[in-house]
């Protein structure tokens, strides 16, 4: 037995075999927040757009791979075709609502995608209802894995092995092909890039769609550890932003590093006081951002 804290006065006690568990627990959760401000740092490192819609695009994701996975009885499927219809859906707001607006005060892009995500919530409540609905765990994964030490479900080994491919696959994409440089060309100076011929608005539409498809992917891998219900996008979308925040605003390797650590610290402070799970990452947040105003690995911005 292993002393992990104080409470009350008493020693809290913890089970090396618990302790592993628990920390696997943060990696699974860390790994859902890393997708979700993953989604969120595309969008806002090439566009500037803080997106308050991006936690509905994963609240429909949860929706469309439950309703996939109840009409095949194929979670993988579910986990293709989600993301596809959360990216159609991203690319429709970003052609039709923010493209108008790219140029206008950056207060009416928050108020639009705040209101984008309140109507995207009331149209999933008017299709799947008001009530959470079970997201049942697909049979191959329901079973646990034994480490010796502690046993631990084969679904949640799964969301790590996948949330880790994804982002990897994200990762290469923007740093190691044509389309990942032009992406981070017109991160760094739109103008140039639409100099050289290159289509702006195209790349636009392709970052926010590629965006909403991980919110999408985030949404189906988070289905059977949380079930499906209209709150579930304002739940997780909170957390994500800090992790944003924590990492600096459009910093990939920000969001990874910072995702796993909040992870871990909802998880452990989870254990220790669970009251205390949902405030920590504030106070940790108030913390860094007193160390570094920009975050973890925040660029400074050149005016």
């Amino acid at each position: 037995m292993i002393p992990l804290s104080m409470v009350g006065g008493l020693p809290l006690q913890i089970s090396t075999g618990n302790l592993l568990t628990q920390l696997l627990n943060g990696i699974a959760l860390g790994m859902i927040l890393v997708l979700i401000a993953f989604g969120l740092s595309i969008i806002f490192g090439l566009m500037g757009v803080v997106n308050f819609a991006h936690g509905e695009f994963l609240l429909v994701g949860t929706y469309m791979a439950l309703t996939v996975f109840t009409m095949t009885g194929s979670f993988l499927a579910a986990l293709v075709v989600a993301p596809i219809v959360v990216a159609v859906l991203g690319a429709a707001v970003e052609r039709f609502t923010l493209r108008p607006i790219y140029d206008r005060d950056i207060l009416l892009q928050l108020l639009l995608t705040f209101g984008l995500a309140e109507i995207i919530r009331e149209l999933v409540m008017v299709i799947w209802g008001r009530t959470g609905t079970a997201f049942p765990t697909p049979s191959w994964a329901a079973r646990t894995l034994d480490f010796g030490l502690f046993t631990y479900p084969m679904y949640r080994i799964f969301v790590i092995i996948v949330g880790a491919v994804i982002v990897a696959a994200v990762y290469i994409f923007l740093t190691r092909t044509d389309t990942g440089l032009i992406i981070r060309g017109a991160t760094a100076d739109r103008e140039m890039v639409n100099a050289l011929g290159i289509d702006v608005e195209k790349t636009f539409l392709l970052v926010f769609a590629i965006g909403s498809a991980i919110a999408g992917i985030a949404g189906a891998l988070i289905g059977p550890l949380r079930s499906a219900y209209p709150t579930l996008g304002v739940d997780l979308i909170i957390p994500a932003f800090v992790v944003v925040v924590i990492g600096g605003l459009g910093s990939l390797r920000g969001s990874i590093l910072a995702g796993l650590l909040i992870g871990e610290l909802m998880v452990m402070t989870g254990v220790v006081y669970s009251p205390m799970s949902n405030v920590i990452i504030f106070v940790f947040m108030a913390l860094v951002l007193l160390v570094r105003p920009r975050g973890l690995f925040g660029r400074e911005v050149v005016e």
